[in-house]
C-alpha cells in the first residue's frame, strides 16, 4: 500500500471538507429564506396587504438575510484562516503599522490565525446580535404608530 504524504492529502482534505460544509451551509440558509417567505406571506394571515404587516415583514426579513451573510461569511473566513494556517507555521509574518504616537506590530507564526480569530467573532457576534421587533399585532400597531403618509413615495405609472 503507498503511503500518502500528509502534505499531500491535507490541502486536498481541507478543500473537501471546507467546500462541502460551505455547500450544506448555504443550502440551510436558502432553505430557511424560503421557509420565511411562505410563512409569512401565507394567504391565511388577517391584514396581509396591510402596509404595516408588509413593514413588519420587511424588517423582519432584512434581519433574517443579515444573519445568514454574516454566518456564511464568518465561515467561510474561519476555513480560509484554517487553510492558510495550515501552510505557513514555517517562519514568522511581520505587519507593521504607525499613526502619530501610535505604534503596531504584530509577529506572528500563522496569518491564518489571526483570519480563525476574526471568522469565529463574526459567526459569535452574528449569533448574539438580536433585533427586537414587537409582535404583530393589527391593533396596536394602527392605535400606536400611524403610518408616515407626509413622505409618502410616489406611486410609480
Amino acid at each position: 500500500m503507498k503511503k500518502i504524504s500528509w502534505k499531500v492529502f491535507a490541502p486536498w482534505f481541507l478543500t473537501f471538507a471546507c467546500t462541502v460544509t460551505l455547500i450544506i451551509i448555504g443550502f440551510f440558509l436558502v432553505n430557511n429564506i424560503n421557509w420565511y417567505k411562505t410563512t409569512v406571506f401565507d394567504k391565511s394571515i388577517i391584514g396581509i396587504n396591510t402596509p404595516e404587516y408588509r413593514f413588519y415583514a420587511y424588517h423582519l426579513h432584512l434581519s433574517m438575510i443579515k444573519r445568514s451573510i454574516g454566518l456564511f461569511s464568518g465561515f467561510s473566513i474561519m476555513f480560509l484562516g484554517l487553510g492558510i494556517a495550515f501552510y505557513t507555521l514555517k517562519e514568522n509574518t511581520t505587519i507593521d503599522g504607525q499613526a502619530k504616537g501610535l505604534s503596531l506590530k504584530l509577529i506572528t507564526a500563522s496569518p491564518g490565525i489571526i483570519a480563525l480569530i476574526v471568522g469565529a467573532y463574526l459567526v459569535a457576534s452574528t449569533i448574539d446580535s438580536k433585533d427586537h421587533f414587537p409582535s404583530y399585532n393589527i391593533e396596536s400597531i394602527q392605535n400606536d404608530t400611524p403610518l408616515d403618509t407626509v413622505h409618502k413615495p410616489k406611486i410609480p405609472t
